[in-house]
């Protein structure tokens, strides 16, 4: 796996092509995309408990059952809360997000406020928390439709990134052989 970040044409363009790829799939299908990453993340969090409630029956764990056994069975229910009700989930995460940026929002424009006379930065603080607030109150608003636009700003992202990527890797295939980063050896010397 380390290897597979080293800067070589062949790993670059590889990341750059996974990179393309799920920047087209979170820009084409980001409905079902939100859908399929909040369900993922609750098939993990129930496998962990199912792992978790099967440890600690075990016979040799006794001085642990209780808080494992919690754990588990506490990871089940959330586990299949995500996998049944996803679209739930991201309701109540666009909330909690939204909720978050506005009350950001609102400190950085009452510090904004204060300072707003003595300097030139007061007023991109000023603007900046405007965003904020506004981001926020669209979190609140509509937490759906917010975090499948978020989901688009990122697929964007991963395009632009999956193209530098496979533009780095062209210029890596034409670089000679032997001047790849990976390629440099330390030798010693003597000074004369």
């Amino acid at each position: 796996m380390k290897l597979f970040f080293l800067p070589s044409s062949q790993n670059v363009f590889i990341r750059g092509i996974l990179t393309f790829a799920i920047g087209i799939v979170l820009i084409a299908v980001p409905g079902l995309t939100l859908k399929s990453v909040i369900m993922t993340v609750g098939a993990m969090i129930l496998i962990g408990g199912v792992l978790n409630l099967l440890f600690s029956l075990s016979k040799n764990r006794k001085g642990i059952n209780v808080s494992t056994s919690f754990q588990g069975f506490f990871n089940i229910l959330w586990g299949m809360l995500f996998l049944i009700a996803p679209m739930a989930i991201v309701k109540i995460f666009g909330f909690f997000f939204g909720i978050i940026f506005l009350i950001l929002g609102l400190v950085q424009f009452f510090g904004a406020m204060v300072t707003i006379s003595k300097s030139l930065w007061s007023w991109v603080y000023l603007i900046f928390s405007m965003i904020l607030i506004c981001g926020g109150i669209f979190l609140l608003v509509q937490p759906i439709e917010s975090a499948e636009k978020i989901l688009k700003f990122l697929g964007a992202v991963f395009l632009i990134y999956g193209i530098l990527e496979l533009t780095m890797a062209w210029r890596l295939k034409k670089m000679p052989k032997g001047t790849n980063p990976g390629n440099t050896v330390d030798t010693t010397y003597e000074e004369v």
